[in-house]
């Protein structure tokens, strides 16, 4: 046991990213893209201008599209390309939050809290989506990793590093902008901490002089916020448009324990996660009681933590359950944004609190531990996904007299990126009158028809069919195929290719 001990000492981080690498490739290519990531697609495919305009039609900032063109473009814009590009980020996310915990904690704690951010499922799910999500949460952990490093040592550097860093959070996802207060927060626990503050009497003008915050700290958010100034005007547009996103819901206090819930177990891939997620489901555990068990857990953890090291662990708690709080706020506001995808930041530091505590246990505990997460891990309900769109475009060449018709706007949005607008025309069977050129990802050059009969008299017309998901939460209720005379051409996983039976 000794010997194990020492080897992870030694090695661990390289043996922990090696499987953080492994973890994050295995099967990328595997799933369809949904939606969002079809929009992403979609945008890296544009030359600059068009991409730029698209991003303005949006409500997200652009260094996460920016980068993904550059990087994606040496892979051809393929399905592997642009979610390699947040494999990436998810892999120096691992490494981030390592710099973290051994700079504010030990390196023993740091690789306990990396282990657990290589394996997370909800981190691997997001290091494997065309998302900014995976970006987001690396650039907002070597933030705090720099921020700590100010704290500690007073240097310029550090300082300037954290402001940039932060500044790129905001341009990559604007949650990036409602965690840059948190380090405020921070900040004053660890001026509390350092000065005794906590055990000496209370002087109401020495705690307002406390509440001053150091130039340092002052300099990282100018930086931060020169950084994204060019953006400024645009994201004033996106706050007064787009951005109290409708599919939302109020968050309750509750949700912050179920968020926690899914940063441990993970939620449903792809656009089974789409809209408000929740958590994956147990064969043999009820969803409530998962949820009670991981807040009885958590709560007695944090308990168990702050008898050892107050401050610091409240400087963590502060970082995830703090920030989720202030996001909570917002949507008591009105402003609904408590999605646990966009709390990806949140999740780290969680990972920290749970590296923490493995570190302060028997080693032989903290095995028993990670048997324990594997066998719940095993235990995981798997869900099916969107399969066919890879296979599909392998076999394009038996189509080129073909014209594809998507029958609404979203399975238009993913057939867009596969196939090329070119060869694609939106029939919204459900709603023909229904012009979606509006939306960022269609835009003007879409072709659209809205009577059933012109599709019926094309003689080269392909229906491009998603069979996948429930019939209650289809936007294309209306197609039948026996009823509507059409026959199967080809199947490729749930794609469905039909042909009308009047045409050979």
């Amino acid at each position: 046991m000794e010997s194990i001990k020492n080897c992870l000492q030694k090695f661990g981080l390289y043996g922990i990213l090696v499987l953080a690498v492994l973890l994050r490739l295995f099967r990328i290519s595997k799933r369809d893209f949904w939606y969002d990531e079809a929009f992403t697609g979609i945008v890296v495919k544009e030359n600059f201008s068009g991409m730029l305009e698209m991003i303005i039609q949006d409500v997200h900032p652009p260094l996460y599209y920016l980068s993904a063109k550059l990087f994606s473009s040496l892979f051809g814009y393929s399905v592997f390309g642009i979610r390699f590009y947040s494999a990436v980020f998810g892999i120096l996310g691992v490494w981030a939050i390592y710099l973290f915990t051994k700079e504010l904690f030990n390196k023993k704690a740091a690789l306990w809290t990396s282990l657990i951010a290589a394996i997370s499922p909800f981190a691997i799910q997001y290091s494997q989506e065309a998302r900014m999500y995976s970006m987001l949460g690396f650039l907002v952990a070597i933030a705090a990793y720099f921020f700590v490093r100010w704290l500690k040592k007073n240097k310029t550097g550090d300082y300037i590093l954290f402001g940039v860093f932060l500044g790129l959070s905001f341009l990559t996802h604007y949650m990036g902008l409602i965690f840059a207060p948190v380090f405020y927060f921070v900040f004053l626990t660890w001026r509390f901490k350092k000065a005794g503050s906590l055990s000496k009497k209370f002087e109401f003008k020495k705690f307002l002089q406390s509440l001053i915050p150091k130039k340092g700290l002052v300099f990282g958010y100018l930086i931060a916020l020169l950084f994204f100034t060019p953006w400024l005007r645009i994201f004033f547009a996106h706050l007064g448009g787009r951005s109290n996103l409708h599919w939302t819901t109020p968050a309750k206090l509750s949700d912050i324990f179920l968020n926690i819930q899914i940063f441990i177990f993970g939620n449903p891939l792809g656009e089974v996660s789409a809209g408000m997620p929740k958590p994956n489901d147990f064969h043999g555990v009820a969803a409530s009681t998962a949820l009670v068990m991981v807040a009885v857990f958590i709560s007695l953890l944090a308990v168990f933590l702050m008898k050892r090291e107050k401050e610091k662990i409240f400087m963590v708690l502060l970082l995830s359950p703090g920030f989720m709080l202030i996001v909570y706020l917002f949507s008591q506001a009105g402003r609904h944004y408590f999605v646990a995808r966009f709390l990806i930041a949140a999740a780290y530091f969680i990972f920290v609190l749970l590296g923490v505590w493995l570190s302060k246990i028997k080693f032989k505990f903290s095995l028993c531990f990670l048997i324990f997460y594997a066998f719940f891990l095993a235990s995981i309900v798997r869900v099916d996904y969107s399969k066919g769109y890879n296979e599909l475009v392998g076999n394009l060449g038996k189509y080129q007299n073909n014209n594809f018709y998507a029958l609404n706007s979203f399975d238009y949005t993913i057939a867009k990126y596969y196939l090329g607008a070119e060869k694609l025309t939106l029939f919204n069977i459900d709603w023909p009158e229904y012009d979606s050129s509006n939306w960022a990802a269609i835009g003007d050059g879409l072709k659209r028809i809205e009577k059933y009969e012109d599709l019926k008299n094309d003689p080269n017309a392909l229906v491009i069919f998603n069979s996948r998901g429930s019939f209650e939460d289809r936007s294309d209720k209306s197609f039948n195929p026996r009823q509507d005379n059409f026959i199967l051409v080809d199947r490729y996983e749930n794609i469905d290719i039909y042909k009308f039976k009047g045409w050979k």
